[in-house]
């Protein structure tokens, strides 16, 4: 995950619906787009929990993956359309990438207004073992495109070269756009290949393979919260809140269905 302190109240209600499904061996990285969220990550994940279950969270600060710092020592819960956002926006791929090369470990990028209702690992574990074809990316469906906001990445050159790709395309347009840089150079990679040096530096293309979560057990805002009824709800493991703009919106919708345990 990724979070500023604005939008820390989102990431705080993300932790304790994770910590309650008490999931054993997975770990979590959270990193801080500010020195004031490092701050108050660290000082929560010394504080008791509610369930007395107590997830493995490193709370990762900035120069994990940047040199310099940006920006001033709080950054505020921008609207989607607002330039804070973008240049959150465009920090993602940077640290997945960091996180897949630092660990060698497939990892589970989730946005902080997300919920997680029911463990959702052995799923995952089935498809990314399924191995003809091997899948490389695992995503939430968002109108036919994976929606980076909780996805799965492989850890191996071919995912670390398209989240290279990603960066790239996102830095050329405007980086609230994240989805549709990724599913861009995602089209590409799946269809023609993407350039993958090896251990003799010969580049050969590889092609990339993806596929979506089922989107009644990991359904978006528009679907959950919009479209599903209440017993397709009590199916859902994990629950995007998106397709709304605006914090307190989003805080209130979560309010209404529930899903809000602060």
């Amino acid at each position: 995950l990724t979070c500023s302190d604005g939008f820390f109240d989102l990431w705080l209600n993300w932790l304790i619906f994770f910590e309650r499904l008490e999931i054993p061996d997975l770990p979590v990285f959270l990193f801080a787009e500010d020195e004031v969220t490092h701050a108050r990550c660290l000082e929560l994940l010394d504080q008791p929990r509610e369930s007395g279950y107590r997830a493995d969270v490193t709370c990762l600060p900035w120069d994990f993956v940047f040199e310099k710092k940006e920006g001033s020592g709080s950054l505020k819960a921008f609207s989607y359309n607002q330039m804070g956002y973008k240049l959150m926006m465009t920090h993602r791929p940077t640290v997945v990438k960091r996180l897949l090369k630092e660990f060698g470990r497939h990892i589970i990028f989730s946005d902080v207004d997300v919920v997680w209702l029911k463990n959702p690992i052995t799923h995952i574990q089935q498809v990314f073992m399924n191995i003809d074809p091997i899948v490389h990316i695992l995503g939430q469906s968002d109108k036919g495109k994976i929606c980076p906001g909780f996805s799965v990445y492989r850890a191996c050159p071919e995912v670390i070269k398209l989240i290279d790709m990603w960066q790239d395309d996102l830095s050329k347009g405007d980086p609230s756009m994240n989805q549709k840089p990724f599913n861009n150079v995602l089209d590409v990679a799946m269809s023609k290949g993407i350039p993958v040096p090896d251990h003799n530096g010969n580049t050969t293309l590889k092609k990339i393979t993806a596929a979506f979560l089922p989107n009644r057990l990991f359904p978006n805002g528009k679907l959950y919260f919009e479209e599903m009824t209440d017993a397709e709800r009590e199916g859902a493991m994990v629950v995007h809140n998106n397709w709304i703009i605006g914090y307190d919106e989003k805080i209130n919708r979560f309010k209404d269905f529930d899903l809000w345990a602060l």
